[in-house]
């Protein structure tokens, strides 16, 4: 039962590789570019393991920018992981005992957030599953990063690749897949309207820090509201 569980695990984080490869291999070229080592690269994305925390730190780094602000804004957005972990204890509390969850809980991202809720509708959690999804999709990420590294003397302009695309293609394809009644719908159109408005309303320089989460939290209640009524 656990062999399956982590075959499954890891089965269902190959999508979640193959959309890293591109953003991973970006990452290790810009990384290379603002002066960082290929062991440096490779040790970034083994501790932080956040592409946009990760992305942010080199546009910081190439703004000469200081390491309290690097911080402060990985801080600030990465809170969302508060959100999704606070919303996964009820499915992994009395099955996933407590020290090995908060281990693997190391590998939570936005994509093995969306796979492990999509198939906890269906199929209990497991430790198996957890390590399966998130060790596999930790690895894609460092192994990537790696790569990119390495070949950044290579690689000119990564844009001509068309490599930032990847990133909203494979979040568009999450949503795809987390949709399945006319509330998600709504709920998913609301948190993209009051992304864009708060983006609009607040200064630039606020709005890529707070935007996603506040468009989230409200995004999330009506949820609760919706499926409330339902």
């Amino acid at each position: 039962m656990q062999k399956q569980e982590l075959k499954q695990g890891i089965n269902d984080s190959i999508p979640i590789i193959l959309g890293y490869l591109p953003l991973g291999l970006a990452f290790g070229v810009l990384a290379n570019e603002v002066g960082m080592s290929i062991i440096q690269a490779t040790m970034m994305s083994t501790l932080c393991f956040t592409g946009a925390g990760q992305y942010i730190a080199i546009g910081v780094m190439q703004a000469g920018g200081a390491v309290f602000t690097i911080i402060l804004a990985n801080v600030l957005v990465n809170l969302r992981y508060f959100l999704f972990s606070t919303s996964l204890v009820p499915y992994l509390k009395g099955r996933v005992p407590t020290v090995i969850g908060t281990f693997l809980s190391y590998g939570l991202t936005d994509e093995t957030y969306a796979v492990a809720m999509n198939r906890y509708q269906d199929h209990a959690p497991t430790a198996s599953y957890m390590a399966g999804l998130n060790l596999s999709s930790h690895i894609g990420w460092i192994t990537s990063t790696l790569l990119g590294a390495i070949l950044g003397s290579f690689i000119g302009n990564t844009e001509r690749l068309g490599l930032g695309f990847a990133l909203p293609a494979m979040y568009i394809c999450l949503l795809v897949f987390m949709i399945k009644r006319n509330s998600d719908v709504f709920v998913a159109l609301s948190s993209a309207l009051f992304c864009l408005l708060i983006g609009y309303l607040v200064p630039s320089t606020m709005e890529n820090l707070f935007n996603i989460i506040i468009a989230t939290i409200i995004a999330a209640s009506l949820g609760v509201l919706i499926s409330e009524r339902d």
